[in-house]
C-alpha cells in the first residue's frame, strides 16, 4: 500500500472518534450518575440500619424514655449526612421480651428521577432492630 492509499483511507476515518464519542459519551454520563445515585442509596440504608440498631440498643435499658430512644435514632440519622428528619417507632418496652425499633426516612433520586419518573421518584428506606427488653 503506497502513501496515496493509505491517505485516502484515512480520510474516509476522518471524524469517526468524533461519532462515537457523541454516542457513547451520554450513555457513560447516565452511568456515571446512576453510580452516584444507588451510592447514596445505599449510604442513606446503612445510616438508617446503624440508627436502629442504636437506638434499640438504648431501648432495652429500663432507665431511657422512649422519647429519649426516638431523639437518639434521629440525631444518628441527621448525624449522618440524612437531612430528611426520620420517623422512628419504639415498640412496646416489657421486661425480658423484644423492643422493636423502627426508623423511616425518604429518599429522592437526584439525577435519575427524569428517566423513571414513576419507579425512581422517591423510596421511603426502613430498618427495623429487634432486641430484648432488660429487667
Amino acid at each position: 500500500m503506497n502513501a496515496i492509499q493509505r491517505n485516502r483511507r484515512a480520510r474516509g476515518q476522518r471524524g469517526s472518534i468524533s461519532v462515537e464519542a457523541a454516542l457513547l459519551l451520554p450513555i457513560f454520563m447516565m452511568l456515571i450518575l446512576a453510580f452516584v445515585d444507588f451510592g447514596r442509596l445505599m449510604w442513606t440504608q446503612t445510616v438508617v440500619n446503624s440508627a436502629a440498631a442504636e437506638a434499640a440498643r438504648l431501648a432495652v435499658l429500663p432507665e431511657p424514655s422512649n422519647a429519649a430512644v426516638a431523639d437518639l435514632a434521629a440525631k444518628r440519622v441527621l448525624d449522618g449526612g440524612i437531612k430528611t428528619p426520620p420517623s422512628v417507632l419504639v415498640g412496646a418496652r416489657n421486661s425480658n421480651e423484644p423492643v422493636s425499633v423502627t426508623v423511616s426516612v425518604g429518599f429522592d433520586f437526584l439525577m435519575l428521577a427524569d428517566l423513571a419518573p414513576g419507579v425512581l421518584a422517591h423510596r421511603n428506606i426502613s430498618s427495623t432492630s429487634v432486641m430484648v427488653h432488660q429487667p
